[in-house]
Parts: C-alpha cells; sequence; structure tokens
C-alpha cells in the first residue's frame, strides 16, 4: 500500500494537494498531510509513508532539515520538494541531501501527480531489485554445502585451478575457512558394505550422517571440507582451526596419531551407529591449495594400492606403508603381442590375450595402480596406432573413452581398465570392418557407374581391366556384396534400358539391340524375352 505525505505551513494549500487531487489514480492509497516538519515526524513514525511532498520554507524546521532526517532514519521514502523561491543554493541543497525532485511554486497539479508517479515507480525498482537481492543471497546460502563440494570437486579434478583469483572469491563467498598457505591433510573414506542395503535415498543420507559424525570427531581441532568423487570416495580436506594455539612442532609430532586415533573410532562409530563398514586413508601433510591436485592423485593410487577390494581397512601414508617387491607383468609381453594380434584382427585370440592379462592383474596386482597404468598404455598406445594408420582420428574412432582418458581421468581399477579396454577393441574392430564395407562399397558404386555408362561394352573383363581388379577376385566381391553377379547387374539394367528405348524412342529394334551391346538381334531378343515374357515388338505393341 502506497502512502503519501504532504508537509507546507500553508494549511489551505496542504489541504488541497491532499484532498483535491486524484491520488488513487497514479496508485496513492493513503494522502496523509502536515503543517510543520514536526507533525510530519510524528507521522513518519506512525506510518509506512512511500513518498513525501514537503515545502522547504517553514517555521521551526525546514524542509531541507527535515530531508535530512527522514534520510537518515527511512532512507527508501522519496522526498520531493516544493518551493517559492528559484534560488541556485536551495537547488544545490537539494540536490546534497538526493531528494528526489525540486519543484517551483505555484505547481501545476499534472506536473506534481506526475513527479509523485515517478518517484512510486522508481521506489518499486529499488524494492524489486532488494526482493531479488535478499532472494539471491538465501538461496546462495540454502546451497552453499552442494556449492562448496562442486568447488572442492573441481579442485581434486583440475578443473578449477588452484592459483586463479577466482578460487579466493569463491573461498570468501562460499564461506570455506581454510586458508591459501595453510597446511592440510587428505581423507578419504569408502562405504564397503551399503550397496544391498539402501536405495540412492537412503545411500546420500548415510552419507550426510558419515561426513556429520567425521566433522565432529575432527572437529575439536580441525575443519573438514568434504564432496564425493566420481569413484564414489568421500574425500575430506582437513586443517587445523584458525583458533589453534598449538605450535607447529607439536603439530607436526602429535597430529598424525591424533588423525589416526579418529579415523579409527570414526570406523567404530559407523559400524555401531550407521551399520556400515568403512575404509580410511589419510595422506601425508600439504600445503592449501596448491598441493590438493597431486594429493588426491597419489591418495587415490594408494587407496587401490594398499586397500583395493578389501573392506575396513585404515591406512595412514604418514607412515610410510610397505609396497612390496615391484615385478614386472609377464602376461602382457608375451608372445604374441596384443598388438601383433590386432593387426592382423585374430579376434578370438584376443580376447583369450585379455583374459590372461586381467587374471594376472586380478591375481598378483589389484590394487597396484602403476600396473594397471602400464597396462593402459600398452594397450593405447596398439590401438593409436592401428587407428591412425587407417587415417582415422582416435576421438571419431573410440567416441568419449579417449576424452575421458585425455582430460585426466585415469582409470584406477582393474575393472575399469578391462572395460575400458573391450570397448576401444571393439571400437576399433568397428572401424576395420568399416574400413572393410567403405573400400568394398567403393568397388561396387565404380562397377555400376561404368556399366550404366558403358551399356554396349559392359562385360567382366572391361571393367575388371577399366577399375585394376583381377576379374575373379571383382566377380566374388560383387556377389557377396550385392547378392547378384556382374553378368546378371548388366543383363537387367540392359533389359531395363530396352524396355525404355521401347517406349520412349523411335529407334528399330535391331538398332536397340547394337545400343545395348548385342550384336545378334535374335539373341537380344531371346533374352528380351525370356527377361520380360514378351518380345520386344510384342512389348513395344502393348504401349501402342
Amino acid at each position: 500500500m502506497n502512502q503519501l505525505l504532504i508537509i507546507d505551513d500553508q494549511t489551505v494549500l496542504a489541504d488541497d494537494l491532499a484532498e483535491m487531487l486524484p491520488w488513487h489514480e497514479i496508485g496513492i492509497d493513503v494522502v496523509h498531510k502536515a503543517y510543520s516538519g514536526r507533525e510530519a515526524l510524528e507521522l513518519l513514525y506512525e506510518h509506512s509513508i512511500s513518498v513525501v511532498v514537503t515545502d522547504i520554507r517553514m517555521p521551526g524546521m525546514s524542509g531541507l532539515e527535515l530531508i535530512s532526517e527522514i534520510n537518515h532514519n527511512w532512507k527508501h521514502i522519496k522526498c520531493i520538494l516544493l518551493t517559492g523561491y528559484d534560488d541556485f543554493e536551495y537547488t544545490k541543497q537539494a540536490l546534497q541531501l538526493k531528494s528526489y525532485d525540486y519543484l517551483l511554486k505555484p505547481v501545476e497539479d499534472k506536473e506534481l501527480m506526475d513527479s509523485v508517479s515517478r518517484a512510486l515507480s522508481e521506489l518499486e525498482k529499488e524494492w524489486q531489485e532488494i526482493s531479488s537481492t535478499q532472494k539471491a543471497a538465501y538461496a546462495l546460502r540454502e546451497q552453499l554445502p552442494k556449492l562448496r563440494e562442486y568447488l572442492l570437486l573441481d579442485l581434486i579434478s583440475g578443473k578449477q585451478a588452484p592459483d586463479s583469483s577466482s578460487l579466493v572469491k569463491k573461498l570468501e563467498m562460499y564461506e570455506v575457512q581454510i586458508k591459501s598457505g595453510e597446511a592440510c591433510r587428505m581423507m578419504l573414506l569408502r562405504i564397503d558394505d551399503f550397496a544391498d542395503l539402501y536405495d540412492a535415498a537412503g545411500e546420500a543420507l548415510i552419507e550426510y550422517a558419515l561426513t556429520n559424525i567425521a566433522a565432529e570427531f575432527f572437529g575439536d581441532r580441525m575443519l573438514l571440507w568434504h564432496c564425493k568423487d566420481t569413484h564414489g570416495l568421500i574425500v575430506c580436506i582437513l586443517s587445523l582451526c584458525s583458533l589453534s594455539n598449538e605450535t607447529p612442532e607439536v603439530q607436526e609430532e602429535e597430529l598424525d596419531d591424533w588423525i589416526e586415533k579418529q579415523a579409527v573410532q570414526l570406523q567404530h562409530a559407523a559400524k555401531t551407529y550407521l551399520k556400515i563398514g568403512i575404509s580410511v586413508l589419510t595422506s601425508k601433510s600439504g600445503q592449501f591449495p596448491e598441493d590438493i591436485g597431486s594429493m588426491y592423485q597419489s591418495s587415490l593410487g594408494d587407496f587401490q594400492h594398499f586397500i583395493g577390494t578389501d573392506t575396513e581397512l585404515f591406512i595412514s601414508l604418514a607412515k610410510e606403508p610397505k609396497r612390496g617387491e615391484m615385478q614386472q607383468l609377464s602376461e602382457l609381453y608375451r608372445m604374441p603381442t596384443l598388438a601383433s594380434m590386432l593387426e592382423i584382427g585374430q579376434w578370438e585370440a584376443i580376447d583369450e590375450k585379455l583374459a590372461s592379462i586381467f587374471y594376472e592383474l586380478e591375481e598378483e596386482w589389484s590394487g597396484s595402480q602403476e600396473h594397471i597404468l602400464e597396462t593402459y598404455f600398452v594397450i593405447a598406445s596398439s590401438i593409436a596406432s592401428l587407428i591412425h594408420r587407417t587415417k582415422k582420428w582416435l576421438a571419431d574412432t573410440i567416441g568419449d573413452d579417449f576424452y575421458a582418458v585425455a582430460n585426466g581421468q585415469p582409470l584406477q581399477t582393474v575393472e575399469d581398465l578391462r572395460s575400458w579396454s573391450e570397448r576401444v577393441i571393439a571400437s576399433y574392430r568397428r572401424s576395420v570392418s568399416d574400413v572393410k564395407t567403405d573400400s568394398r562399397s567403393s568397388i561396387i558404386r565404380k562397377v555400376q557407374e561404368f556399366i550404366i555408362a558403358n551399356l554396349d561394352i559392359a562385360s567382366l573383363q572391361t571393367i575388371s581391366s577399366n577399375i585394376y581388379l583381377n576379374p575373379s577376385y571383382l566377380s566374388k566381391i560383387y556377389k557377396l556384396e550385392t547378392g547378384e553377379g556382374i553378368s546378371e547387374y548388366i543383363l537387367r539394367v540392359r533389359m531395363e534400358k530396352a524396355s525404355m528405348l521401347l517406349a520412349q524412342s523411335p529407334e528399330k529394334i535391331y538398332e536397340i539391340s547394337i545400343m545395348l551391346g548385342y550384336q545378334k538381334p535374335s539373341y537380344f531378343i531371346q533374352l528380351f524375352k525370356k527377361f520380360y515374357g514378351v518380345t520386344p515388338q510384342e512389348y513395344r505393341n502393348k504401349l501402342g
């Protein structure tokens, strides 16, 4: 509801302006009037005034003093000044006080109403802007947990550069309390056994409860910022609270042991209260944010190596766990190699070779990220070389499987590698088949184009000489691809051409016979009757 307040020490003028003008036509619902600045202030405290129209020169409190008071207490009220004096000093003071308008007496009714109408429009725009800003701020606050998760996910995956000014702004906007340059650790959590117990909604609730419990355990000394990565792991960044008064020496000596104790308690709490088993890995110390990406990649690889498919384990990389003696893969390099099999298209043997390679990986190196990557590189290089040899692009041949690895999304498990390998080899096999199909299609097209253009001389010999292929090979390929022999196709095209000439041209039958490559008209007539069931002349007669 819009309310207007008119102030003038000339009571008759104030009454006339308040009561005689059709204020409702411009959206004013209530009009108040006052005869002094002090009286106007009382009304302002009692009512929600939208626009004030006031005289400048009044006894006691002037209009300029009144506007100054309004600006101090009601900054959204629009003020319009009325004065009988065209004095630049008044105008200057009105501008300084940010009054909405400055009108000279005697003011025309329409001029005053137009000014008030414009003030109302301006006021509505301001409130709409304020309202939308408040909504945006509320929406931002509501979405802060998710925005923080997405930011951390971008940071660990490399989509968000750690040294960019945009990161600093986002950290501040999303209220992430970890500061640049601070020491931090990474913790990876994997829920081991809820796949058979919960649906997607239940899974999300369990993850939410687990991160809340983790924040409770670590919250006494550390901030916890988390997200869920593409492998289903909960990735947590741990950093000492800014209020902590511990010395760096104490932190380094005791913090790893303290983190280990909290992680073990977290495993116990998850089992007791959430009825789930979890595996946990904690990293060495790094610096935020520049080390986050490398900490994540190394933690991910170590998680696969030391934990792999085992359940409810805890690993602290600060304790330098031993990896065991390194050995080379044997099946990957055993002759004949996968590359040589791919080159000659031994598809059944390739399936057996892959089965042997993955059996060795699963039995002996299921947690070794290095062996998984070694196998990936060997297969990828073989496929890339063969695809490029066919003058095709990798991205066009294997599609998203190329972009996934090219964009830095490494294969983490043997199962990931197996699935990827099967897909890219299947894509390569299709591309090889397509090359053969394209090549044969080109041959068929050339054969048919030659026959149509040279019906009078077309034969297996003339065609094979023209496209430089062995006659027997050409005959076999054509039959395989089209289902009919070349001689059958030549006969069909000649008979179709004959029927068209008989129907549309005045040539005699023997002339048509020669045009189609038959030197003996009697032979042509015999073939035509066998093909259509009537002689050429009978065919022409039927057409009239």
